[in-house]
């Protein structure tokens, strides 16, 4: 062959050869595969469509929709056009397109799974099996619509698979939530209904409506791209302010979306004010972290409308531009900000009060100024009351240096360090109100904040903090839903034993409502609530409850964290330990206190503190009153230990320390019975006195939770977070001191009652079998700092 014609030959063979392979690209696709390949595409812009609804861009979610699935589908039909010549190439023998977009479709999904943050082998295994399951389901749908008999037949066939498909799940029990721990069937016998219960409060119900009429206006920049009511509508216009000194890095795409960027922020804000004469509280809400495109400002005005309508201007602020973006991220420093443009939203409101044009003139009483943040909006209202901690050389701030905030209000809140410090809260109010079913801040920060918080002197502050157990994050705003993760991460969160979203609001409008009553309005009578949840049932939806409280008159004897001089000597009898330990969260860290943690395997254990003669001085301050201690439910590390001591490596306990983690807790365990506990007060003339706890207040059960409706994940994804399924979360109670009775039958009827100056010595006395608890903040409280009567 003539050496030039040669390689022509073989150019025009090898295009031959590429021809003739690429026109037998399709030879294997009949009705059957082109269906399946068709649902291949439906549940591949079903993926899309979940990961859009998570990241949207601000046009609008049909835009988003239309332009993603757009893509989508032009890129799906591209690469299975070019991955089904491959395999046509390659001489691969199955339907080509069929296998190309069966390979599109689990690609795409575990792209999208995996920045769900479910990590690289479980996000290709789900994608896997999801793309399985549209080849299986397009196939079998196919194959019936391809079958020769009449109609009817077909459609009858089609029903009944589709049936048959959809009970699956359902007669499998598959997914299924991670199994908790049972308690034993003799401790739910055993229990006794308290015999002395607090007397329901005497007053109007805080989340009714109050007497004022409400006139609801905004304030903004009138600029506003994206809505309305701060843009063309506002009512009153304000200035922006310039964050540059504190924002480094502020994205493009935020100017982009917003038209504004760090040099002028706008301060917008939607009020509710009392209709009628006078000057009302002042109380500012802020929104955490959300999704910057969908607002979340809106979400408490069923907290601003209820707050208003009992006489104090409340007064939503914007800041959606603070938050997180999928195209654009966070600013800096957002934590500090979020507090600043709260200082600078006073600031606006005093600027605007001063103003005899504005509605604000002469309203604003601001000797009481009140803070609600939920979320990152939590710790900021924190920053903002402890301001001088962090901005105290913001001269822009002078004008405000005078204003002393009295309450604050923390709903699920962050609290991560900032300039690697920590509010501290001094005389300052403050409440605090978690769910145990919070995907989204799955730890009870708000109890370390509570930590924080001090008082001097003697005055009429106090603090408390609530912990529900079916209550979630995003519920407490009507504008985030019901899920506490951005889809498609979301459909994996377990709604199950989740309350529904009004009765979680309920509960927020009960208790805030109640906290700032008592703090701004001086309605005393509602802080029963706070030191004995139950005297409020009247109001309260049904579910668990754990609540904290403490005063700024109580006399603490007993505090883990520091020297106690009070206590002369401690005993312990029939106790397996007796430390001071830290209770940990969730992640296996610390909550920044110590407590002391008990543990004991037969009834009988007492743990006994005898008063110092310094103590003895210090309750002459006392005039009757109630003994108070915050108690902790740890059964769980019992769980985790003979789970250690049955299956696990010698060294997987101490690998757990090292990672300052507990063992994940065994659903197939057996829970103790809850701590039967009798409280012992000893005199110095040697009388003993004693109350069984059962029949004052139960020890609660703590809140187990099972986060994912696929139990396995929970230990496997999004760096372990939701592997352990309870936290240690403190019960304060409040005993007054005449519940205690004497063991002696003889005692006389009309013998002076004790006062806590007679008290030498406190015992616990553990009467149930095994157990595990934690104890701190023991002291008293003096009469008249106890709202709460009990009656037997």
């Amino acid at each position: 062959m003539d050496p030039i014609t040669e390689p022509r030959s073989r150019t025009r063979k090898a295009a031959s050869w590429f021809k003739s392979r690429h026109a037998q690209r399709l030879k294997r696709e009949g009705f059957v595969t082109r269906f399946a390949g068709g649902i291949c595409m439906l549940f591949s812009s079903v993926s899309m469509s979940l990961a859009v609804l998570g990241m949207p861009t601000g046009l609008g979610v049909w835009i988003d929709l239309l332009l993603f699935l757009a893509a989508n589908a032009m890129l799906m039909a591209l690469l299975g056009y070019v991955v089904s010549s491959l395999l046509s190439y390659l001489y691969v023998p199955l339907p080509r397109k069929l296998t190309a977009y069966v390979l599109y479709t689990g690609a795409q999904s575990a792209v999208v799974l995996f920045f769900t943050e479910l990590g690289t082998m479980i996000s290709i295994l789900f994608g896997a099996a999801y793309a399985i399951a549209a080849l299986i389901v397009g196939l079998l749908f196919g194959f019936v619509l391809n079958l020769k008999v009449p109609r009817t037949a077909k459609a009858a066939l089609t029903i009944a698979f589709a049936m048959l498909i959809a009970s699956v799940p359902f007669y499998s029990g598959w997914p299924a939530p991670a199994k908790q721990p049972e308690r034993v069937e003799a401790a739910s016998q055993d229990r006794m209904d308290p015999s002395v219960e607090p007397a329901l409060i005497d007053a109007e119900n805080p989340a009714e409506a109050g007497k004022y009429s409400v006139q609801s206006f905004n304030y903004g920049s009138g600029q506003d791209k994206h809505r309305d009511v701060f843009g063309k509508n506002v009512e009153v216009v304000t200035g922006s302010i310039d964050a540059s000194d504190y924002i480094t890095s502020w994205s493009k795409l935020k100017t982009w979306f917003w038209g504004f960027d760090e040099h002028n922020l706008p301060l917008n804000g939607r009020v509710w004010m009392p209709v009628g004469e006078g000057t009302f509280p002042l109380v500012l809400i802020v929104h955490g972290n959300h999704l910057m495109e969908y607002f979340s400002d809106g979400g408490y005005a069923y907290l601003g409308e209820l707050l208003a309508s009992r006489g104090m201007i409340a007064v939503s602020v914007d800041a959606n531009y603070m938050n997180y973006s999928v195209w654009s991220s966070l600013p800096n420093d957002d934590m500090k900000i979020r507090g600043w443009l709260l200082l600078k939203h006073l600031q606006q409101i005093q600027t605007l009060a001063a103003d005899k044009e504005t509605p604000f003139a002469g309203k604003v009483d601001w000797d009481k100024i009140g803070l609600i943040g939920h979320s990152r909006g939590g710790q900021a209202v924190a920053i903002a009351a402890d301001s001088e901690r962090w901005f105290a050389e913001d001269e822009s701030l002078n004008s405000i240096r005078d204003i002393h905030i009295q309450s604050v209000v923390a709903i699920a809140p962050t609290d991560k360090r900032v300039d690697d410090k920590s509010a501290q809260l001094r005389d300052t109010n403050y409440f605090t109100i978690q769910g145990a079913m919070d995907a989204d801040v799955n730890n009870f920060y708000g109890e370390r904040q509570y930590s924080r918080v001090t008082f001097s002197g003697e005055s009429d502050r106090f603090k408390a903090q609530l912990y529900l157990s079916h209550a979630n994050h995003s519920q407490f705003n009507t504008d985030w839903g019901t899920m506490d993760e951005r889809l498609p991460g979301g459909l994996l969160l377990n709604q199950e034993n989740l309350m529904n979203p009004e009765d979680q609001r309920e509960i927020a409008k009960v208790f805030i409502s109640a906290f700032l009553e008592a703090t701004l309005h001086d309605r005393v009578e509602y802080k029963a609530l706070f030191q004995d949840y139950r005297s409020g049932l009247q109001w309260l939806p049904q579910t668990d409850y754990v609540s904290r409280y403490e005063g700024a008159d109580f006399v603490r004897f007993v505090h883990y964290d520091a020297f106690n001089r009070f206590i002369g000597q401690t005993a312990y009898e029939g106790m397996v330990a007796g430390e001071k330990e830290k209770p940990k969260d969730r992640d296996g860290n610390t909550k920044g206190t110590s407590g002391m943690s008990l543990q004991w395997e037969e009834p009988g254990a007492i743990y006994e503190l005898e008063l110092s003669l310094a103590a003895v001085h210090e309750l002459e301050k006392v005039e009757e009153g109630s003994l108070v201690f915050s108690l902790s439910n740890l059964e769980w590390d019992l769980v985790s230990e003979e789970k250690e001591k049955e299956g696990l490596p010698e060294d997987a306990g101490d690998a757990a320390q090292d990672r300052d983690e507990s063992p994940a807790i065994d659903g197939e365990a057996e829970l103790p019975p809850l701590p039967s506990i009798e409280i012992v007060l000893t005199t110095d003339s040697g009388e003993v006195l004693s109350v069984e706890l059962e029949q004052f207040m139960s020890v609660p059960e703590p809140a187990y939770t099972s986060f994912l409706k696929m139990g396995f994940l929970e230990d496997r994804v999004k760096n372990n977070k939701y592997r352990n399924p309870v936290e240690a979360v403190y019960q304060t109670f409040i005993i007054p001191i005449e519940l205690f009775g004497s063991s002696d039958e003889e005692t006389d009827e009309d013998s002076e009652p004790l006062t806590p100056q007679e008290i030498s010595g406190i015992q616990f006395r553990f009467q149930s079998e095994r157990g595990k608890v934690m104890l701190d903040d023991i002291g008293f409280l003096p009469r008249g700092g106890s709202y709460v009567e009990y009656r037997k």
